[in-house]
């Protein structure tokens, strides 16, 4: 008998450390140096493992979020003169896993799929326009119309305070 509760003594405390070990992700507050939603980041990302954020600028801007040294998101950002031709958007429509032109919650054009999106709203001085291109990579990536909802959330959450943070006045 007393080995018997030894051994389920042994086994709570082995199953209660497994559950107390996963600490779950840390979800950036920012992303390329604006504010973020949890709530439209976080779908984004596994539900654990190590957060990086980087950015770099020469010309354009490009941002980086890395999940245990894997990129999951990646976006650059480009300050353009003219809209895209024609071309561009249908090439990603091609591009992008059920790429299609997205009504945006901000003045522009937009096509998001569930892996991928190209977006451009007015900018006015420095540049008529702003230009993000995204890429969407890892385990998150559902080929369904919810996963290109929960691009085109982040990219409603993120654009407007990306276009305010490089000075856009239009």
């Amino acid at each position: 008998m007393r080995a018997a509760l030894r051994a389920l003594a042994a086994a709570l405390v082995l199953a209660l450390a497994a559950t107390g070990c996963s600490k779950g992700i840390d979800v950036p507050k920012t992303f390329c140096d604006v504010p973020v939603s949890g709530e439209s980041l976080s779908p984004l990302l596994p539900g654990e493992g190590d957060v990086k954020v980087s950015k770099s600028e020469l010309r354009d801007v490009i941002c980086n979020l890395s999940v245990d040294g894997v990129q999951t998101l990646n976006v650059r950002i480009a300050k353009i003169e003219k809209q895209l031709p024609p071309e561009d958007w249908k090439n990603a429509q091609a591009e992008f896993m059920r790429g299609a032109r997205r009504t945006m919650q901000f003045p522009g054009t937009a096509v998001i799929g569930a892996n991928g999106g190209l977006a451009t709203t007015s900018c006015g001085p420095p540049a008529s326009y702003l230009l993000f291109d995204v890429a969407f990579t890892g385990k998150r990536v559902e080929d369904s119309e919810a996963g290109v909802q929960r691009l085109q959330r982040f990219l409603e959450d993120f654009v407007p305070h990306a276009k305010k943070k490089l000075g856009c006045t239009g």
